[in-house]
C-alpha cells in the first residue's frame, strides 16, 4: 500500500508541475514557453532560436554517415508503406437506415504535433513513426517536438518531411503546440 500511495502521491506532483507550465505557456505565451525552456536547459538562454530550420535538420541528415542516412531513409520508407496501406483501409462510409443514413467521413486535420522524447535516450523512430504517419494521413503541416535533438532526431525530423520543429520538450513544448506561441502554429492534436 506504501508503494501505491507514494506512486499516486509522485503522480498527482507530476501532475501539478505540468499543469502549472502548461497554464503558464496558455497565459503568458511565447515569454513563459522560453522562460520554462531556459529553466529546464533545453535552451541556453532566451536568445536561443527555438525552431530548427529545415535547412538544419537536412544539414544533420547530410552530416551523419551514409549507412545511417541509409538506415533512416529506409525505415521511414518502410513505416510509409505500412501507413499508406492502413490509410487505404480506412474510407469513408454511408449506409441507409430506418429514418435516415448513418456513416463517417474520414478527414485529416489541418496541423499535427509530433513529440519524440530525447534526454539520455534519444527516439529519432519516434520522429518517423509519428511524422510520416501524420503526412500520409493527409496532415497539411507537421510540427515535431523534441529537448535537445541530436543530429540523428533532426535528421529523422528531416527524412518524415517535417515542416516545423522544436528544440524543446516537455510541458511546455506540449503547451506550445497545444495553444500556438511565437512562431509555433496552434496544432489540431499531438501525437
Amino acid at each position: 500500500v506504501g508503494r501505491f500511495f507514494n506512486n499516486y502521491q509522485m503522480a498527482q506532483q507530476t501532475l501539478a508541475q505540468a499543469g502549472a507550465i502548461t497554464e503558464a505557456v496558455r497565459t503568458r505565451g511565447e515569454d513563459a514557453f522560453v522562460e520554462l525552456s531556459v529553466k529546464f536547459k533545453d535552451l541556453k538562454s532566451a536568445d536561443d532560436a527555438y525552431m530548427v530550420s529545415k535547412e538544419e535538420m537536412e544539414a544533420a541528415f547530410k552530416s551523419l554517415p551514409v549507412p545511417e542516412q541509409e538506415l533512416l531513409t529506409r525505415t521511414a520508407d518502410r513505416i510509409r508503406h505500412f501507413a499508406t496501406q492502413q490509410r487505404n483501409s480506412i474510407s469513408d462510409m454511408r449506409t441507409d437506415i430506418v429514418g435516415g443514413y448513418g456513416g463517417h467521413w474520414v478527414s485529416a486535420v489541418d496541423i499535427a504535433g509530433c513529440y519524440a522524447p530525447g534526454g539520455r535516450y534519444p527516439l529519432p523512430s519516434s520522429v518517423l513513426m509519428t511524422a510520416i504517419t501524420a503526412r500520409v494521413a493527409g496532415v497539411k503541416t507537421v510540427v515535431v517536438a523534441s529537448p535537445n535533438p541530436v543530429p540523428a532526431t533532426l535528421a529523422a525530423a528531416y527524412v518524415a518531411g517535417a515542416d516545423a520543429m522544436l528544440r524543446v520538450g516537455g510541458a511546455q513544448a506540449i503547451a506550445a503546440m497545444a495553444y500556438g506561441v511565437g512562431k509555433v502554429p496552434k496544432c489540431d492534436v499531438i501525437v
